[in-house]
């Protein structure tokens, strides 16, 4: 019977929590880069080296494209309500289809990484992306290290794919879009 009321109790509980999203209502504070103010992650990336261009994604979301040596990628603005007040970001890298790009492949990557994973769509592309929560902001020293720690992981997946595809030095343009 304890097990019964038990089991209802969550039951309860979880009915009532519904769908439980965290959204970034609040503005962001000074000093902090937010996925809630889009402005705040382009000086960020701006000051680290980067030329962010802004645009807007599929469903009209903010969305940020820029390059890091050899890569082109993606920011996309995630977790956002009429297009506003997002809660989180993704770094994305896309690659070309290519017989290479095998499940094999990126589940070898992903057993090695921690913070960069990769994926190959029904298309035969091959994509690594990079999730970073903003509720609350980070200060700008936490979003230089999301930085730091985006390009590192490129610049490892460059020699990743070196390695594992005999590549040569060509390795850093492993036909990323």
């Amino acid at each position: 019977m304890r097990v019964l009321l038990g089991v209802a109790a969550l039951a309860a509980f979880l009915i009532g929590a519904g769908e439980a999203k965290a959204q970034d209502r609040d503005p962001c504070k000074p000093g902090m880069v937010c996925a809630s103010a889009p402005d705040t992650v382009i000086a960020a990336m701006e000051r680290a080296g980067l030329k962010p261009k802004r645009t807007a994604d599929d469903q009209g979301d903010p969305m940020l494209e820029s390059d890091e040596a050899a890569f082109h990628f993606d920011v996309y603005f995630y977790g956002c309500e009429q297009h506003k007040n997002c809660d989180s970001l993704r770094f994305e890298v896309m690659f070309r289809q290519g017989s290479e790009n095998t499940t094999v492949l990126v589940n070898k990557w992903n057993a090695q990484s921690r913070f960069l994973s990769t994926a190959v769509r029904p298309n035969g592309t091959l994509v690594a992306s990079y999730d970073v929560a903003t509720i609350g902001g980070l200060n700008e020293r936490n979003f230089a290290d999301v930085l730091d720690w985006w390009k590192s992981e490129l610049e490892e997946l460059g020699l990743f794919f070196q390695k594992e595809l005999k590549l040569g030095e060509s390795a850093n343009d492993p036909k990323a879009h």
